[in-house]
């Protein structure tokens, strides 16, 4: 046998990205290569349509040590499946979680709980089962301390954490009592950087939010007399895992570069940040809630190949209510089928050394440490919060940001999943909130609200607009009637009369809209309708009363349909 090196590549002429471009322009035929091409994040990021080894040189400028973007996990080990429960999960889904293959619990209690009440939810858990509070309420802690001296839990076995606000006044102190104390396996305080992108922040805005409060909690320990090695020690980072992959890895990658830029200007020896990644609440929806199994998934596998220390995987049922124990079960799964099925802990960076996932790993760490440095002169998160959950709201409006199940491709004939109630966090701002809302107020009217498709021509002619209205109209929660597709005006304005509905939508193509729209909009109007809409551009020359088509603000279009029909 030869040992001659076959070289793949040796029978093509050398390409280059000048070559590549030649050909891209060719198919744009003058087009903008910018706005057809190339995406941007909410923080402003390009997304390139092809990355090389030039757009990610190693750019040693930019914060943060190398090593630790790929992770605290690069040496080996699973990442911890943390399982969210609180009281009204109870004990029993607790001890099945653990039962079925978590790691630790995460524990979602207020100050109102009680000494016994946190016993009972804990009975039967082992001490070697880290528990979590989320947040962590000062009545909580001390439940916490006391049931590990009541059940002989040996203070360095102790596992868990106090989960406290970095800016709580009593974080410095709580550090160097588990210090002096010899809580040695036991985290003080959570920087909750999940809680911004639940509020709409971008994925710079989560991280220079949380870098924000890192450093609040790391100047407090210093104030406070405690050494900074040890008390970063006892912080651990919590982020929110998307939809977006890409955007999902880059974030914990960058993440761990400026925490290690941190401590490294304090004067601290560097080390990998502690991450908790949680499924992102803003995705989750109420409507169709078996596609929140999909979402959870691609922010699971995200989190993991992102290098997270620990993730929690929200229920799909979760937006609903108290998750059931099939929603329970499928969350825990999907960690444990990522985990020990395509074994994904077992390797190192997986997205390391991917030009596009590098250099966006680059671009975030730059965003983020530049607003983090105008927020520490005084700049206002909030506000810019605020901005950019606007710009993403309007993409959803407008179907940009499509959220399957909700505002695109929704079932009105979906069994209903009904959970008991909690409390909904006034924080949280989901996204399809506004596209909910209308379906819930059409199921709350008396009778189904129904829109008659006055559709013109033959199938081939109308259904693509005809199949574009049925779907936007259920995302308000609108039955579609008719489209079957009518030769003339005057069938068709016979055909709405007979319909019994008060709303018609013109549906055909552009060329039948010149020669019939506006003798379509005159005979439904004589034959009664009071609001007609057409399925395309708006054009004054047809006298349609409003419009929608692919891009149009379809929560607007909705909203006056409800306003219609009273609802």
């Amino acid at each position: 046998m030869s040992d001659a090196v076959m070289s793949l590549a040796a029978d093509f002429d050398p390409a280059g990205r000048d070559q590549w471009m030649e050909l891209v322009e060719q198919v744009l035929r003058g087009a903008p290569f910018d706005k057809k091409l190339v995406h941007k994040t909410y923080d402003g990021v390009d997304i390139q349509p092809l990355y090389t080894g030039d757009d990610h040189a190693g750019d040693t400028s930019l914060p943060g040590a190398a090593p630790f973007t790929r992770g605290s996990r690069a040496a080996g080990g699973a990442w911890q499946v943390r399982q969210a429960h609180c009281r009204a999960t109870g004990n029993r889904a607790a001890l099945d979680d653990l039962s079925g293959g978590a790691d630790a619990i995460e524990l979602h209690i207020d100050g109102e709980t009680s000494f016994e009440e946190l016993d009972d939810l804990l009975d039967g858990i082992p001490a070697t089962v880290p528990i979590m509070l989320a947040p962590g309420s000062e009545a909580a802690i001390w439940h916490l301390v006391d049931l590990w001296d009541s059940r002989g839990v040996a203070r360095e076995k102790a596992l868990g954490g106090f989960g406290m606000d970095p800016r709580d006044p009593a974080v410095a102190e709580a550090v160097a009592n588990t210090l002096n104390l010899n809580y040695s396996n036991v985290l003080v305080s959570v920087v909750n950087g999940a809680r911004l992108a639940d509020q709409g922040a971008t994925e710079a805005q989560e991280l220079a939010g949380s870098l924000a409060d890192g450093v609040a909690y790391l100047r407090a320990c210093e104030q406070a007399g405690i050494e900074l090695a040890p008390a970063a020690d006892r912080l651990e980072f919590r982020y929110a895992a998307g939809v977006d992959q890409f955007l999902t890895m880059a974030k914990l990658r960058a993440a761990r570069r400026l925490w290690a830029r941190v401590t490294e200007a304090c004067g601290v020896e560097p080390a990998a940040q502690r991450q908790h990644a949680v499924t992102a609440g803003a995705m989750m929806t109420r409507r169709d809630p078996w596609v929140n199994m999909i979402r959870t998934t691609v922010a699971c596998f995200a989190a993991a190949a992102g290098g997270a220390d620990a993730i929690t995987v929200s229920p799909y049922d979760s937006a609903i209510g108290v998750p059931d124990p099939l929603g329970l079960r499928i969350a825990r799964n999907t960690q444990l089928l990522l985990r020990e099925e395509s074994h994904i802990d077992q390797v190192i960076d997986p997205s390391g050394g991917a030009y596009y996932i590098e250099s966006l790993t680059d671009a975030l760490a730059s965003e983020a440490w530049g607003l983090f440095q105008e927020l520490e002169s005084g700049a206002s998160l909030s506000e810019r919060i605020d901005a950019a959950h606007e710009a993403r709201s309007r993409d959803v409006a407008t179907r940009r940001l499509p959220l399957t199940g909700v505002s695109e491709f929704p079932d009105l004939d979906e069994p209903a999943v009904d959970r008991p109630l909690v409390v909904p966090d006034p924080a949280l701002r989901r996204l399809a909130d506004p596209f909910e809302a209308l379906r819930d107020a059409a199921e709350a009217s008396p009778s189904c609200p129904t829109a008659f498709l006055a559709s013109l021509g033959s199938i081939s002619v109308h259904t693509a607009r005809t199949a574009f209205s049925a779907n936007l109209l259920a995302a308000g929660g609108i039955s579609a009637v008719g489209g079957d597709g009518y030769d003339t005006p005057a069938e068709a304005a016979s055909a709405w009369k007979a319909s019994g509905t008060p709303i018609a939508v013109m549906c055909s193509s552009d060329d039948l809209y010149e020669e019939h729209a506006v003798a379509a909009v005159a005979a439904l109007r004589e034959a009664g309708c009071g609001y007609v809409l057409l399925a395309g551009r708006p054009d004054d020359r047809w006298g349609a009363d409003g419009y929608i088509f692919m891009g149009c603000d379809a929560l607007a279009a909705l909203r006056a349909i409800h306003e219609r029909l009273g609802l």
